[in-house]
């Protein structure tokens, strides 16, 4: 791109890390905001896309001026999970292709040095919310959905990730989502402490947090995030 560019279009990434693609990195005042972007499909993603995101943090995790990153996604949907239609049956070496990209990406932004923030609104299923599970806050619209209906389609959970959702939310809650292959409405999600927060504007929300967190410098925000991960962990 020739000529400056301003602020609120810079994006980070290849091809589709732009506005407008698969996965949609724009960064602005400090806070870098992630957005899956494959409405028709509720935002469930694709190996390239699980590809695509992980550059994308790690290109964000290098930048040291960077405060927050909000993960989202477009068209009313958080996401999906991983998009298995026909990959598993057809060919096993992309379906594990795809599980491996899956795990080291919430592996990335669970480790990102910048606050993480889940901007979550309707379905947030399996590795979407294995996604959502690794940022440091969530926060949820009403007619969001959560499930990890790992055994209704014969996947085991990583470990880690089973780890993840177990310091989360408990044993047993745990053993409800993953055994029960239940769904919960966005009210049982906050009770069971699997979101902080459910607004009917969950972006409102998250920019009052942001407007304080980026009032701090980039060191203070990084040094604040580390302790709070050390409590959860």
């Amino acid at each position: 791109m020739t000529g400056p560019q301003r602020e609120s279009e810079r994006a980070v990434g290849d091809r589709t890390c732009r506005p407008g693609g698969a996965i949609d990195v724009k960064v602005r005042s400090r806070v870098a905001r992630v957005t899956v972007n494959r409405p028709e499909k509720r935002n469930a993603l694709t190996v390239e896309m699980w590809g695509d995101l992980h550059r994308a943090l790690e290109e964000l995790d290098d930048r040291s001026d960077l405060a927050a990153v909000v993960l989202r996604g477009a068209g009313g949907s958080f996401s999906a999970g991983s998009d298995l239609d026909g990959v598993r049956s057809s060919d096993p070496e992309r379906f594990g292709e795809l599980q491996e990209l899956a795990e080291s990406t919430v592996l990335r932004l669970r480790d990102l040095r910048s606050a993480t923030f889940a901007e979550i609104d309707g379905p947030c299923f399996g590795a979407g919310c294995s996604l959502a599970l690794a940022c440091d806050v969530r926060v949820c619209s009403p007619r969001s959905r959560f499930g990890i209906p790992v055994l209704r389609h014969g996947i085991v959970y990583e470990p880690v990730h089973v780890q993840r959702l177990v310091d989360v939310v408990g044993p047993g809650p745990a053993g409800l989502l993953l055994y029960g292959g239940e769904e919960w409405t966005a009210q049982e999600a906050v009770t069971r402490r699997l979101v902080d927060r459910c607004s009917e504007d969950p972006a409102s929300v998250l920019e009052q947090v942001l407007a304080g967190l980026t009032s701090g410098t980039t060191a203070v925000v990084r040094a604040t995030t580390i302790s709070l991960r050390a409590n959860l962990r």
